[in-house]
């Protein structure tokens, strides 16, 4: 039979139909296992599944992401929540590197000490008043640095196993000073500073009412510790004053500034003197511990093996967590001149 144009025309538009709806159902299929793949346990659809790329960068799909927050305690930041997996530091500078991520670019390492050639001069301390302080006394090191330090000693049980587990981390710390103790054990003294750490009055018997006392008082008991330290360690810097118990008056704050130390209070108190074992020491000074805080703890005053016990976890956690430990600076003085403090040289007008 003889086909007319319209009758051809007919047939190819048939075809031409059949194969488009012949390719709209293979597809549709396709779509719909899509969807079957990308949907969760729960039933609701994930885009990304389906496409079969989470676009998270370089890291693989079962990699923990950490997100750093901040949460308050007592009043304070504390530091964030350790991550899944730490931070690789082979190699890091002392202090160590910030913490990394795959994709990020490191940032610079932060300093792990202070500028020790803070030059200050007699009479004058190495730290100015802050605000936030009892009467002005600093709880912040103003800097990035983290301040241990060890009061009531030294203690010829306890103060040579914290210098020995400082060493082993390669820390410097702060110790605030006994004057009856200095007396007894002179030798102590001597190493703490030998090892590089800093030096704090902490009056001469442990004396808790000293700032409510006359100026002359104060001035004396302070006088008296800083002759005992000097009487062991004759050149070493003496830039820090701590009251006991906190007890700050604006007399003790005074006198302190008058002989040339800071007031130095604190930020992280585990309250270590109460003797609270050493995981209730360790999970103050590790929640509460941010940059710049100043930590008190005690090498001597009573037992503190839980405070040595805490120490053998508290400092490589917080260098973990990226934290530069360093001594508190302890100043030095300005350089004497001829003609200005000292005779003039022959010649010199």
């Amino acid at each position: 039979m003889k086909l007319g144009p319209t009758t051809r025309t007919l047939g190819l538009v048939t075809v031409i139909v059949s194969a488009i709806l012949g390719s709209s159902y293979l597809i549709g299929n396709a779509t719909h296992e899509d969807h079957d793949k990308g949907r969760t346990a729960s039933g609701e659809y994930d885009v990304d599944a389906a496409r079969g790329n989470r676009h998270r960068g370089a890291a693989a799909d079962d990699t923990p992401v950490a997100t750093p927050s901040r949460r308050t305690v007592a009043g304070r930041a504390t530091s964030p929540p350790k991550a899944d997996v730490a931070p690789t530091q082979s190699g890091a500078a002392p202090g160590g590197a910030a913490p990394q991520r795959q994709g990020v670019p490191a940032a610079p390492p932060i300093p792990a000490v202070f500028n020790e050639q803070v030059v200050v001069g007699p009479g004058k301390p190495p730290l100015m008043p802050d605000s936030a302080g009892p009467f002005g006394s600093r709880v912040t090191t103003g800097t990035l640095q983290v301040a241990l330090t060890f009061d009531d000693g030294p203690d010829p049980k306890y103060t040579p196993q914290v210098l020995a587990l400082l060493d082993e981390y390669q820390v410097k710390a702060t110790f605030c000073l006994v004057g009856e103790m200095v007396e007894q054990y002179p030798q102590l003294v001597q190493e703490i500073v030998a090892k590089g750490h800093t030096l704090c009055n902490h009056t001469w018997n442990h004396d808790t009412t000293l700032g409510t006392k006359s100026k002359a008082a104060i001035r004396a008991d302070m006088v008296r510790t800083n002759d005992a330290i000097h009487k062991a360690v004759p050149d070493a810097k003496i830039s820090y004053f701590r009251h006991p118990g906190g007890a700050w008056t604006p007399a003790a704050v005074e006198v302190a500034k008058e002989l040339g130390m800071s007031a130095l209070h604190w930020a992280v108190d585990p309250v270590d003197w109460t003797v609270p074992g050493e995981k209730a020491i360790e999970k103050v000074v590790e929640t509460d511990t941010v940059r710049g805080s100043i930590v008190l703890m005690h090498d001597a005053g009573g037992p503190r093996d839980g405070t040595v016990a805490a120490l053998k976890k508290i400092l490589p956690d917080l260098q973990e967590k990226q934290f530069a430990l360093a001594a508190l600076p302890p100043g030095v003085d300005p350089p004497l001149l001829h003609g200005r403090d000292l005779p003039l040289h022959p010649g010199q007008d």
